[in-house]
């Protein structure tokens, strides 16, 4: 399933950039989500997401498999996989930096999403409103602690 968001950060692109590409530094932002490890460039953690009357967890992985600092584009692909076998997902997600200002940056993020079981059987709309107001409490979650730094 392919979503596109965007959201405005108020910092300078090249200091997006640097808070955007660090998974530890973001990943508290995402609400439901825990980092437990890093190993080199892999990550390592869960997350919580509740779809209808459905609540999974996901234990899994995400890593950068693209990344061009002066073009302001990465690639993460992340997996995880439900212990309650609830299901499976998977997405590349690919974000985009560009300048909107000397003081303020635009985001677009661009999921694939595949998930599977009792959770992929909601239909698209349900999943994208999930992802909509996941979205929108990460993007608060982040310019919070942008602006307590």
């Amino acid at each position: 399933m392919d979503l596109h968001h965007e959201f405005i950060v108020n910092v300078p692109i090249d200091k997006a950039w640097a808070i955007l590409t660090d998974i530890e530094l973001i990943a508290p932002c995402l609400p439901g989500a825990q980092l437990t490890a890093a190993q080199g460039d892999t990550y390592f953690g869960n997350v919580k997401v509740k779809v209808g009357p459905i609540l999974a967890k996901f234990e899994g992985q995400a890593s950068f498999i693209e990344r061009d600092d002066v073009q302001h584009r990465a690639v993460l692909k992340g997996e995880g996989r439900d212990g309650s076998g609830k299901g499976n997902a998977s997405a590349l997600i690919t974000a985009t930096l560009t300048a909107v200002s000397e003081s303020s940056s635009q985001c677009s993020v661009d999921p694939d999403l595949t998930i599977s079981g009792k959770i992929g059987q909601f239909g698209r709309g349900a999943l994208a409103d999930v992802s909509d107001k996941i979205l929108a409490q990460f993007v608060d979650n982040l310019n919070t602690k942008i602006l307590g730094s």
